[in-house]
């Protein structure tokens, strides 16, 4: 089956034979999360043995294959749910065992594989990339079930989400506004409804106005966290940990400290394709639309080629992996989510051109 859109996936399940390998993923998390609830109320009446659920990071291979096993007995489907599955987490030859388990589920048993939290793929050109580590069991889930991905949505999609919501709780936004709070937050759903919650507890039944968007929900500009980069980037310890302080100055929770760290992985990755490219000896202009950015973007190829000089491919490679690396701790650790940034930001300063941190 090819890959569906999350509308797409939970239409196979008003069938008789619904999809019994289902493996969700995406972008926009806060979907993949509602679509697995979905799935489940679906399936069984939502009691407490309605479902079993495993930890991916750390899969008990043996319990798992019990569970698979298993025919329903107080719901009409037995429902296994595995949260941010890790390739790791298995040795070659149990995947092979976990594979065929996969493959040959008994009838009733469904198995849905949810990435709530760990990036699946990249995107390049608009379109999904599997990421390696991931490529073994997404094919698999393609073959002989469903792969689900819940790609961010656009400002304009989302923005009529925001104007729904606001209507459903006696409330309204304009058109504008809507996508001015979708832009604000990067198109992340979570994010989104977070603010929302703010801004319709203030309104109390009134429309939602510019000034309750400015002064509730922090802007986060491109310019601003691109400054930091460059701060990072050059090796001026105090410019970044200052320009970090003027972002979190109205709000440094968990939301804002995402919404940073998206804008800034994108200005490394940004970094990491044009030193790449030059390395390869390829002109800017080519690399912005072998990279597929659009014209208005073009402009971040020709800063990125500008400010990459300094730095080592591998240096860059470790700096996306220490800012991935905080993005799942802040939405899995207890620690403060702003600490965790100003903790990235000293570590990416220590790193040497070999990609070292000392």
């Amino acid at each position: 089956m090819p890959q569906l859109d999350a509308q797409d996936t939970f239409r196979l399940f008003g069938g008789e034979n619904p999809p019994q390998a289902v493996f969700l993923c995406g972008e926009d998390s806060l979907t993949v999360a509602k679509l697995e609830q979905k799935i489940l109320k679906k399936l069984t009446d939502g009691g407490d043995l309605a479902d079993t659920v495993f930890d991916g990071q750390e899969l008990d291979l043996d319990r798992l294959l019990d569970a698979c096993a298993s025919s329903p007995m107080f719901q009409p489907y037995n429902v296994i749910i595995i949260r941010d599955f890790s390739p790791d987490a298995v040795s070659p030859s149990q995947w092979d065992i976990l594979a065929e388990t996969f493959r040959t589920l008994p009838p009733r048993v469904v198995v849905i594989v949810s990435m709530r939290s760990l990036p699946v793929y990249e995107v390049k050109r608009g379109t999904p990339q599997i990421l390696p580590k991931y490529k073994k069991i997404t094919a698999l889930f393609e073959k002989e079930g469903v792969l689900c991905i819940c790609a961010k949505k656009d400002a304009i999609t989302l923005g009529r989400a925001i104007m729904e919501r606001a209507k459903r709780h006696g409330s309204d936004i304009s058109r504008e506004l809507a996508e001015e709070l979708a832009n604000r937050c990067l198109c992340d759903t979570t994010l989104v409804m977070g603010e929302m919650d703010k801004l319709l507890a203030c309104a109390n039944g009134e429309p939602i106005t510019a000034e309750m968007l400015d002064a509730l929900t922090a802007k986060l500009p491109d310019a601003d966290v691109f400054q930091m980069a460059r701060a990072v980037v050059a090796g001026r310890g105090a410019d970044a940990l200052q320009s970090l302080e003027m972002l979190t100055a109205k709000s440094e929770d968990s939301k804002t400290i995402l919404g940073i760290l998206s804008i800034l992985s994108g200005n490394f990755i940004d970094l990491y394709r044009a030193k790449t490219a030059m390395a390869g000896g390829i002109a800017q202009e080519r690399a912005a639309e072998e990279f597929g950015y659009p014209k208005n973007r073009a402009f971040a190829m020709k800063n990125a080629y500008r400010d990459c000089r300094s730095m080592g491919i591998a240096q860059l490679r470790t700096c996306i992996r220490i800012l991935r690396d905080t993005d799942k701790a802040c939405k899995s650790s207890r620690t403060p989510p702003r600490l965790l940034l100003e903790q990235a930001i000293v570590r990416m300063l220590r790193v040497d051109k070999n990609g070292n941190e000392y």
